[in-house]
């Protein structure tokens, strides 16, 4: 709704009175409990930001009022009148923590079977306390649960989620798998993979699905997904002609009390919020299955930890990682370091052929004494440095420049002992040029090239436990994105992570000005710009373009793997030329 509230900013009295017109609907719709609920908070847990400007004389020249300070309960339900007594279960729990002196949002997802002491009625499933006792009692049991003080809140009912999106002609979504399901409890849903335009109706389905292993918490994961896809994309539409339409599917669907002013700054204020500036976080624990009910538990620990999470202002933990994870990145410029002094020896275990040569080579060229490179009997999972007593420092040296955090003492060594296992990575101008040949997969990205119209690049690099999926004969989804009133050629190809239900994507397109190429940090690697989107530690994407194609790789849906992982995919990728 940011674009939205920016846009009547814009146009003036008129439309701020009828606005507010809709806005105090919604504030009717608030049952009274909850009114006492949000004025016995004794203060804010968050530091105030006051502004008190009219913006009912507001012309085109717009305030730069930033919103109070406050903390959000977003929920999702199906209830619309104030007067109901029938709440049922609230499906989406989010509390929403707003900064404007530190200049950030990040919301919290609260699993909705999370077992939690519910005022009254003992230990239940979370989502159990707006059944109970509605909205207020909600609100009184996340704030016992966080320990923080609720502002304000918000209750939108489903139908609302599934008209704005048609309002706005539907919302770009990147799906990250085929989801399917056909039976009872939930709308049937037939979700192809791909980045495409969903309507209200599959948007809706696609954010509530938990018909898979990752249950609640993927669910979650997907309105997260949803929502910053939404923001991604909103301010590249003709808001002015959908105004009236999608202010009133939103409000004549929602409680809140939030007022009109407050709405507005909010927007004015978010609509200017860089994407690193927005943190998402979902509480994430074992299930439990009690008394024959499923149940997420979460110790008073790891709580406490989603809060601290959702406290901490973007930046606090440190600057981005760009470092290689363990299983290491081809291409990524390490920190030059020197290794003067010390003599090494290189074996190798579980490498590739002719890596302990590489990474003699690229020992010495740092200063180091390579004495011997071998093979090593030993199968290794992991590289690993082996030190003699008192060669800790330099051992710590070894492992940083590898990218491993795998150093042990070994009494019997005579020197450093580097161990290769299959993880590590050498810089790429130590290793083999890449060949349309000799790529992962290399024949079906051949025969992908072959059967697209737009030139195809493939990557070199595929990080460790992910593999191609297998779906069709050549394993890409080829397909076309709508587009206005045409529609632009497109593949998606999919990469499974072992052992779970996460993907991570390689998607290419012709359509230049899709809204997944938004705003992020820049890396410039061999000529080509990489635009990194998302916070540091949870990347969304990766996106470049080149020869008439946009190009990203995309994060798994939980934002399994690290920037430098999705960064050094990005950067190995190669031309396919359609033979």
């Amino acid at each position: 709704m940011v674009g939205v509230f920016l846009a009547v900013v814009g146009v003036g009295g008129g439309y701020y009175l009828w606005l507010d017109a809709k806005v105090s609907g919604a504030n009717d719709r608030v049952p009274d409990e909850v009114w006492e609920v949000l004025a016995d908070d004794p203060t804010s847990t968050v530091p105030a930001v006051t502004t008190t400007v009219d913006y009912s004389t507001t012309t085109t020249e717009r305030p730069p009022d930033p919103p109070d300070a406050m903390n959000v309960l977003m929920l999702g339900a199906d209830r619309l009148t104030k007067s109901s007594k029938s709440y049922g279960r609230s499906d989406t729990i989010i509390l929403l923590h707003i900064d404007p002196r530190n200049n950030y949002v990040s919301m919290l997802s609260i699993p909705r079977d999370l077992r939690v002491e519910v005022e009254g009625h003992g230990q239940q499933k979370i989502n159990a306390a707006y059944a109970y006792g509605g909205p207020a009692l909600a609100i009184k049991t996340v704030q016992t649960l966080t320990g923080l003080d609720i502002d304000h809140y918000l209750e939108v009912d489903f139908r609302a989620f599934r008209d704005m999106t048609d309002e706005l002609g539907g919302v770009y979504v990147e799906v990250d798998r085929r989801y399917y399901y056909e039976g009872a409890g939930a709308e049937p849903l037939d979700l192809q993979p791909g980045y495409q335009l969903l309507n209200g109706a599959d948007a809706l389905d696609y954010c509530r699905y938990r018909h898979d292993a990752n249950m609640d918490f993927g669910r979650m994961e997907r309105q997260q997904r949803f929502l910053t896809g939404l923001r991604q994309q909103a301010m590249g539409w003709d808001l002015g002609l959908k105004l009236p339409g999608l202010t009133s599917a939103f409000f004549d669907n929602a409680a809140t009390d939030l007022g009109t002013n407050d709405f507005l700054k909010l927007a004015w204020w978010a609509v200017k919020l860089d994407g690193s500036r927005i943190r998402q976080v979902v509480l994430r624990s074992a299930t439990r299955t009690i008394a024959g009910a499923s149940y997420v538990i979460a110790d008073d620990e790891k709580i406490a930890a989603a809060v601290d999470e959702l406290l901490a202002v973007p930046g606090s933990e440190g600057a981005p990682d760009t470092t290689p994870a363990q299983s290491g990145s081809p291409g990524t410029t390490t920190p030059a370091t020197s290794l003067a002094g010390l003599q090494v020896d290189v074996l190798n275990s579980a490498a590739p052929a002719g890596q302990a040569g590489l990474v003699g080579q690229w020992l010495s060229s740092l200063g180091a004494t390579v004495v011997t490179v071998g093979n090593s009997p030993e199968q290794l999972a992991a590289t690993e440095i082996r030190y003699p007593p008192g060669m800790a420092a330099g051992a710590q040296q070894v492992a940083g420049v590898l990218g491993t955090s795998l150093a042990k003492e070994v009494t019997s060594a005579t020197r450093l002992t580097v161990v290769l296992a299959s993880d590590v990575v050498i810089p790429a101008g130590l290793a083999p040029s890449a060949t349309p040949d000799t790529i992962p997969a290399s024949a079906i990205w051949k025969g992908l090239a072959r059967k697209v119209s737009f030139p195809v690049m493939a990557p070199a690099y595929i990080p460790e436990k992910y593999s191609m999926s297998k779906r069709t004969s050549n394993n890409a989804t080829v397909y076309e994105i709508e587009v206005g009133d045409s529609s632009q050629p497109a593949f998606v190809m999919l990469y499974k992570l072992a052992g779970a239900t996460q993907y991570m994507n390689v998607t290419e397109t012709t359509w230049l000005d899709a809204p997944a190429a938004c705003a992020g940090r820049e890396i410039t690697h061999g000529g080509t710009v990489f635009t990194i989107v998302g916070s540091a530690g949870k990347v969304e994407r990766i996106w470049w373009k080149k020869d008439g194609v946009l190009c990203w790789v995309s994060n798994t849906l939980s934002h399994l793997a690290s920037e430098a992982e999705l960064l050094a995919m990005a950067e190995s990728m190669i031309p396919i030329p359609a033979q």
